[in-house]
């Protein structure tokens, strides 16, 4: 009787067993079928290419949608994977010597969720749809075609940059070279689309996606879950595994990992600090944890127009002060150190320039040179998220060591949009940029180009111009020679670190856990969450 109550005392002690409950099969050859459940805590509001702009559809529209080109796959271990061009619905293509033509030929076969076939006209109908949508966000990146603009202003139905040559030709004809025009046509909105279909759905565009895609939509209810199954008019079969994708919505992040371990996930991401750090300590989870640097930059922006933030002695003593070890911890890992906007494994980032070291006592004299020997105070503007305030009082830290008293204010997200994009905002703030394609461009000229200043909704929020880095941005965007552009976005990210308008602080990193039995997967640069290429080994209990 002693040794059993000792056994059922010790039974009750001791921890959960909390490691994966399943483990893979043993196969090396893809399997088809199964369904692959994930969530996300927000919701999806819209499946129409030319609105979607945020960071929960691109895993479901990216299934259902193919463009001319898309990225390579991510591989496990290569942060430069995953950023390469690869043909997608077009079967090959050339771009002049000059730069300003892209010749596209389609592949053979390719065909709608339907089945009719998709031909050259139907890019033409979706990317002048863009143009021609007030409310679109995409406009912006079609101006480089010629007659884009009139377009955009409402003097021609049709741009004069888009040609059509039969059913499986198309060319794009620039105003001005562009370098960046390839990665334009890999973004979704740029999808073809029937223009019947368009005409069917009127106004209901967004719930009524017509897939060319390895996935169509096979049901959604709204705010709660959404449902794909395998496109049987897919052009390459080869490349679609699962039967079926499902995401479940509105799952706040402690559930979605609680629902994970119970088995009703196949991964989980976006988790709760508790459980990130957790996991990152239970060997057996190790193996199916995936860290992924992705397509973004965070730290602190400067109004460098506004005293003290004028001198440039400032600027680099807050860089100086600032103990980037501190973000790394605060994100349980999931952050990568900067020295500049553009992340790692991108074309055209110097690895060789270090990020600013920690090193208060050359801050302080930096602080001296520029006229304040007792530091100043400031006001930081965050806004009411978790990981941002933990920053913030981060950052407060760190300036006091230097004598910078820093005041924290928090604003809702809204009001701190509004108000950080104009001149006479706050000068001193978080600040964060993902981009939308993997190219220099889509950051330096977005955040630093002086032709991105402006009165209200500024992209440029440092309101920096510098002559000399604006000429070399413009020349890098029109250089077609691949190892001369990357020479001249070295010499701006030098420039730029030097002139420090912002604190430069992290690159966030995407952290997942996948069950053992999903394979083919890693996170994408910049797709994220890509599960069309995924496949479901054997579940085997463990």
């Amino acid at each position: 009787m002693k040794r059993l109550l000792l056994i059922l005392i010790a039974a009750a002690c001791s921890a959960p067993d909390r490691g994966p409950h399943w483990r893979a099969g043993t196969s090396t050859t893809p399997h088809d079928g199964g369904t692959l459940r994930f969530s996300t805590k927000d919701t999806l509001r819209t499946l129409d290419p030319a609105i979607a702009y945020d960071d929960v559809s691109p895993p479901i529209l990216h299934a259902i949608f193919d463009t001319l080109v898309d990225y390579e796959p991510a591989r496990a271990g290569d942060p430069t994977s995953g950023l390469a061009i690869v043909p997608r619905l077009a079967e090959r293509w050339e771009i002049a010597p000059d730069g300003r033509t892209y010749h596209f030929w389609l592949r053979a076969g390719i065909a709608y969720e339907d089945g009719k076939p998709i031909v050259a006209a139907d890019f033409k109908t979706s990317l002048e749809r863009v143009l021609g949508m007030p409310d679109s966000p995409f406009g912006q990146y079609l101006t480089p075609l010629d007659g884009a603009a009139d377009v955009i202003a409402g003097k021609a139905t049709t741009c004069a940059g888009i040609e059509v040559i039969g059913d499986r030709e198309l060319v794009f004809h620039l105003a001005n070279p562009d370098a960046t025009f390839l990665y334009v046509l890999a973004m979704t909105f740029s999808a073809p689309l029937r223009a019947d279909h368009l005409a069917a759905v009127g106004d209901q565009m967004y719930r009524h996606p017509l897939a060319s895609g390895p996935y169509m939509l096979e049901s959604w209810d709204e705010g709660q879950r959404i449902m794909l199954r395998r496109n049987p008019h897919y052009v390459d079969p080869a490349r679609a595994h699962l039967a079926r994708i499902e995401m479940l919505e509105s799952i706040p992040s402690d559930t979605q990992f609680l629902m994970f371990e119970r088995g009703e996930l196949d991964t989980a991401e976006r988790l709760t600090s508790p459980d990130t750090l957790w996991l990152r300590e239970q060997p057996a989870w190790q193996p199916f944890v995936h860290d992924r640097a992705t397509m973004n930059a965070y730290g602190i922006r400067m109004n460098v127009r506004v005293k003290p933030f004028d001198d440039r002695r400032v600027r680099q003593a807050l860089n100086y002060a600032l103990d980037k070890q501190h973000a790394v911890k605060l994100l349980n890992g999931g952050a990568v150190p900067s020295h500049g906007l553009l992340p790692p494994g991108m074309f055209g980032r110097d690895d060789t320039l270090a990020p600013y070291p920690h090193d208060p006592a050359k801050a302080r004299a930096l602080l001296s040179e520029a006229g304040y020997p007792h530091g100043f105070d400031v006001d930081y503007v965050t806004i009411n998220d978790e990981e941002a305030e933990k920053l913030a009082a981060s950052y407060q830290a760190d300036f006091g060591e230097v004598g910078v008293r820093t005041h924290i204010t928090i604003l809702s997200v809204p009001a701190f949009a509004s108000a950080i994009g104009r001149p006479d905002g706050p000068p001193f703030s978080y600040d964060g940029w993902v981009g939308d394609f993997p190219d220099p461009a889509n950051f330096l000229d977005v955040r630093f180009h002086s032709r991105m200043i402006a009165n209200e909704n500024s992209n440029n929020v440092s309101f920096y111009a510098n002559p000399e880095l604006d000429a070399l941005l413009d020349r890098a965007r029109a250089e077609t020679d691949r190892a001369a552009r990357a020479a001249m976005y070295h010499r701006a990210e030098r420039i730029l670190y030097d002139d420090a308008p912002w604190v430069w602080d992290f690159h966030r990193a995407m952290t997942e856990v996948t069950q053992p039995y999903v394979r083919g997967y890693e996170p994408h640069p910049v797709w994220g969450r890509d599960y069309t290429s995924t496949w479901l080994d054997d579940k085997v209990p463990r």
